[in-house]
């Protein structure tokens, strides 16, 4: 029984690591690349391609605008504003080429609970 415990808390574990590093790699998928219907300013939106091979791509672009748009300015911001910041501070402290990273904020490693949303 305890074993069986476990390995259900590692199989968790792994299942939210996977997750992570799926979002981690679509964030600099679209912030280098772009995608379907969002992507860097200099860039022109990729509808005319094929499905995006990202799983979490998807997702990531509401998160994104939402991030963007969201007009809730209390400490602390909304749930997924502080998701958006704690994916941007992930990638700042795991991203290798900072000095080439297309992502928001990748050189500033930061703490999203001391930067304010106003």
């Amino acid at each position: 029984m305890q074993r069986q415990k476990g390995w259900e808390r590692k199989r968790k574990e792994r299942k939210m690591y996977i997750e992570l590093y799926d979002a981690m790699e679509a964030l600099v998928h679209i912030c280098r690349d772009g995608c379907k219907t969002i992507g860097p300013y200099d860039k022109a939106p990729k509808q005319d391609e094929g499905p995006c091979g990202y799983t979490a791509c998807k997702a990531l672009e509401l998160l994104v605008r939402h991030f963007a748009a969201c007009k809730l300015r209390v400490p602390g911001g909304c749930a997924q504003c502080k998701r958006m910041w704690q994916l941007l501070e992930l990638h700042s402290l795991l991203c290798v080429d900072s000095d080439q990273c297309r992502v928001p904020l990748c050189r500033y490693p930061l703490n999203y609970k001391s930067v304010s949303l106003f």
